[in-house]
């Protein structure tokens, strides 16, 4: 069985929900897709456990429709999808790695990121930092339902979660060319919290951070980070507003009322 994401991302994409696997159809050409497997995470489990040959999720590199691609090239813009089954690996939902962005030549901030959940429930762990990554001075918890969107803030390290039981697909659109680093959440074996499926606390922090820091919960459905963007975070609509994503290349762009 498969679903058809074309409703919310407005490109011609399926996915296949036993496997997780996208399906791309005309125009659009098969594009690269980098996995993730279980053994690539193997760094950052609260409990490690035997690994598997399995893939964990998949992140495709940035899609555009014939005659689109310059538009995307000269905002130094890219729009990707992301799936991430369910499980529960080690008493952990299914999640990925973690990373920060680095800053741009020139900027004091790192580039932000839109996500946009296109089907099921993601939880996004935001945190907030700065090199050497040494402590975290916000945490956030964002519950994205599909059709919501969230907008990463500058310099928040951030990974997804799926706590449901179907897979999560979501898509992205961030500043092109970003070289992402994974060695933060590496050196501390994940994010300051976990989010736990088997029983007892929900969420536990992660002792490898310098402190405890309270985890704060926001709702997407309840944000109004970018009003612009309510009717319009399809692949389309971003396309026909990226005037409007400068803040994606230029961090001191990013609006207040988009700060979480």
């Amino acid at each position: 069985m498969t679903i058809d994401l074309e409703p919310r991302c407005g490109l011609p994409v399926h996915v296949d929900i036993k496997s997780g696997d996208l399906r791309f159809g005309h125009p659009l050409s098969t594009p690269a897709i980098t996995e993730r497997r279980m053994w690539d995470m193997a760094p950052v489990w609260a409990h490690p456990f035997e690994a598997e040959d399995k893939v964990l999720y998949q992140f495709t590199v940035p899609l555009s429709l014939p005659g689109d691609e310059e538009l995307w090239n000269q905002a130094g813009v890219g729009y990707g999808i992301v799936v991430c089954p369910p499980g529960v690996y080690g008493g952990e939902y299914a999640k990925s790695f973690g990373h920060y962005h680095p800053r741009p030549a020139g900027s004091s901030m790192a580039p932000p990121e839109i996500y946009t959940v296109l089907h099921g429930t993601a939880h996004y762990v935001l945190q907030k930092s700065a090199p050497p990554y040494d402590s975290v001075s916000d945490a956030v918890l964002v519950e994205v339902n599909a059709g919501e969107t969230v907008i990463i803030p500058p310099d928040y390290g951030h990974l997804q979660i799926n706590p449901a039981n179907c897979p999560l697909v979501f898509s992205y659109a961030v500043m092109t060319g970003i070289k992402s680093d994974y060695e933060p959440f590496r050196q501390r074996r994940g994010a300051v919290y976990y989010e736990m499926a088997n029983g007892g606390p929900r969420f536990v922090f992660n002792p490898r951070y310098s402190r405890p820091i309270p985890l704060r919960f926001v709702k997407a459905a309840e944000l109004a980070q970018a009003p612009f963007l309510k009717c319009g975070v399809t692949y389309l609509g971003l396309r026909d507003q990226l005037d409007k994503l400068r803040f994606l290349t230029n961090p001191e762009l990013f609006p207040d009322s988009a700060y979480l």
